[in-house]
């Protein structure tokens, strides 16, 4: 089974709803996977990111136990 491969988006990188819909689609379109995030800054390590987002659901998780 292949997998897509993943391409990371910033919200904030786009004036407009519509160019960041068009963008998106653009990348599905090619057969990416589209992560979007909502806050933060475009040239952070994208792991550290990611490293954070997995542990506030865990945590979050975890307090729901």
């Amino acid at each position: 089974m292949l997998s897509k491969p993943i391409y990371y988006l910033w919200k904030k990188d786009f004036t407009s709803q519509k160019e960041f819909e068009i963008t998106k689609e653009k990348f599905k379109k090619l057969g990416f996977r589209v992560v979007t995030y909502m806050d933060g800054q475009p040239d952070n390590n994208i792991h550290d990111g990611l490293k954070a987002v997995i542990k506030k659901h865990s945590d979050r998780k975890a307090s729901n136990l």
